[in-house]
């Protein structure tokens, strides 16, 4: 299924400066994407960003093992912002690196925690996760009705020039 997702220049360069900002004990930051959602012709889905909901700092957990862990308030706040906005939601975070990011084991295990829980508020929305680098992007994407989740085919920066990254 082709997953094509799509940022602002202006929304992308706001959550890099969210994320890069130093957090008093994690070692990095995370927040959620607002999203909105249209089905392609010939199938797959076209996901566009439109905000970016932070984690305040009193929801990051103390916990040396992650670059960073959020706490239940964290979740619950992003869950409440789903709901009020009817919007499709995407856990980001960042790995300062040029080149194609990756998901690592722990961003792996812990998105497949949390980012199906989203479907109790947002049912009929697909969900999922980013990791950014400095000029380059990753995702994962869970599309309601399918039991794993699907890579996001191709990210969009949408600015003067518009690019892919």
């Amino acid at each position: 299924m082709k997953i094509l997702f799509k940022v602002t220049a202006r929304l992308l360069a706001e959550v890099k400066d969210q994320l890069s900002r130093p957090h008093p004990f994690a070692a990095e930051r995370v927040g959620f994407l607002l999203c909105r959602v249209g089905l392609l012709e010939g199938g797959g889905v076209a996901i566009l960003s439109h905000s970016l909901h932070e984690v305040a700092d009193e929801y990051y957990l103390d916990d040396p093992s992650v670059g960073a862990m959020m706490g239940p308030d964290a979740i619950r706040k992003a869950l409440q912002a789903s709901y009020n906005q009817q919007a499709s939601m995407f856990h980001v975070h960042m790995h300062s690196h040029d080149g194609r990011p990756r998901f690592s084991h722990i961003d792996e295990r812990e998105t497949a925690k949390f980012v199906p829980d989203f479907w109790n508020v947002q049912p009929d929305l697909p969900h999922g996760a980013i990791v950014l680098s400095e000029d380059s992007a990753c995702g994962k994407c869970w599309i309601p009705g399918l039991e794993a989740p699907v890579d996001i085919s191709q990210f969009s920066v949408v600015g003067i020039p518009t690019r892919k990254l």
